[in-house]
């Protein structure tokens, strides 16, 4: 039985991109404490490895040892134009509001996200913020990813309809590795889908939603 069974073939598979070839791309699915792990996910050549991380600075060194090309991060990068901080004690929280333009570019496409400024999300912001600046400032580029929204545009299962098809469609979409392995955690499936994003990046196929004073969410673009 095909490994692959009940997920179709993706319009547009690893192999399709072009100029990534021995380039490397990290991927981090972020959470709001260093507490909670953190999925992380190198992709080279279409091979994939992946981890749990809690500190930032464990994702730092591990991040910086793999030159990447690009740094995918599953977490908000910015704040709403206008406002000054995360928490709802910014003075500028009830005219400036908890939304960016790439949250309701999104919506209206149909892929659902939560604000960057609910109260649950306001921690991961924050860490997003300053693990991206401190990515910058050593050289690297960095961008916002959204696995959710990645995995809907390239028809691959999200993780809450089901894990095993969300494996099957990382597959499909031409990835090898150890993922499919028991014991490997949600949170480095979604670092492997922000990693698929930076290769789309770096192969000037994807959509940038949101504005230059915010800054871009990045997705895929099927189309060449």
């Amino acid at each position: 039985m095909d490994k692959n069974e009940g997920i179709p073939r993706p319009d547009v598979m690893y192999a399709d991109l072009v100029g990534i070839s021995d380039t490397t791309v990290v991927g981090i699915d972020l959470t709001g404490s260093e507490k909670k792990k953190c999925g992380w996910a190198t992709l080279t050549n279409g091979h994939v490895a992946t981890r749990t991380i809690f500190t930032d600075l464990d994702i730092i060194e591990a991040t910086v040892r793999q030159n990447p090309a690009v740094i995918s991060i599953d977490a908000p990068l910015s704040l709403p134009a206008g406002r000054i901080s995360v928490y709802d004690t910014d003075p500028g929280r009830q005219e400036f509001g908890i939304l960016r333009e790439c949250e309701r570019a999104m919506l209206k496409k149909g892929i659902r996200s939560y604000p960057c400024l609910i109260r649950s999300m306001q921690k991961l912001t924050e860490r997003g913020i300053q693990l991206a600046n401190e990515f910058r400032r050593r050289g690297f580029a960095v961008i916002e990813s959204y696995p959710g929204g990645a995995q809907d545009v390239l028809g691959i299962p999200r993780k809450g309809k089901s894990i095993p098809l969300l494996v099957k469609g990382l597959q499909a979409f031409g990835l090898s590795g150890s993922f499919d392995q028991i014991g490997v955690s949600h949170d480095e499936l979604d670092a492997i889908t922000s990693a698929i994003v930076g290769c789309f990046y770096i192969a000037n196929r994807y959509e940038a939603l949101g504005n230059e004073l915010e800054g871009y969410l990045i997705l895929p673009r099927l189309e060449s």
